[in-house]
């Protein structure tokens, strides 16, 4: 970023103060465009959209089956259940995103049943799923690409802000993420 571009950043923010600072408790100053949620969810949406779909077209691939495909080629084989809660995705959505990358030789998905099994517990199954040669090469052909673009995009930020980025997240998702998982798991 430019000293311009910096100095006009920092006297947009002189203008409108940060309304986290004299933050109530109950919240009544924030407006929903304030909300941390809607913020995250904000720059989370341009980044899959500027940055991550970019390189992927470029490959063919949705960001389901690149968020799948990386996770597969770095922990496979793995079950099904690991591979939902690992991606953060739902359960139908891993599912039609697994059968789709099955489809197209990226992965393959095996169920684990114990010898003897009746069709009743063969259902509930679990399933292993594992990575192709073809998934492999692909996954190694999209890597060095996506590690150049999200490094480009982290060294907008300084080193201590992005140490100070990273803190931040793992805090909020030790706070709420670990929570939202293990009910998940319950489910």
């Amino acid at each position: 970023m430019s000293k311009r571009a910096t100095a006009k950043s920092t006297q947009r923010r002189a203008k409108h103060p940060c309304p986290w600072v004299n933050l109530s408790r109950n919240g009544s100053n924030l407006n929903t465009e304030d909300f941390l949620t809607f913020r995250i969810t904000r720059v989370s949406n341009a980044l899959r959209t500027g940055l991550t779909k970019r390189y992927l077209e470029e490959f063919d691939l949705s960001l389901p089956e690149w968020r799948l495909l990386a996770l597969v080629a770095r922990f496979s084989p793995m079950r099904f259940s690991e591979l939902t809660s690992r991606s953060g995705m739902d359960k139908g959505q891993v599912s039609r995103t697994l059968r789709e990358m099955a489809k197209n030789g990226l992965t393959k998905m095996k169920s684990i049943r114990p010898a003897g099994s009746r069709s009743a517990e063969a259902l509930a199954a679990p399933v292993m799923v594992s990575i192709t040669p073809k998934g492999k090469a692909l996954y190694q052909s999209v890597l060095p690409v996506a590690r150049r673009r999200q490094a480009e995009m982290l060294a907008t930020l300084t080193e201590s802000e992005r140490i100070m980025l990273y803190s931040i997240l793992d805090k909020l998702f030790l706070t709420v993420g670990s929570a939202a998982l293990a009910q998940e798991e319950g489910e």
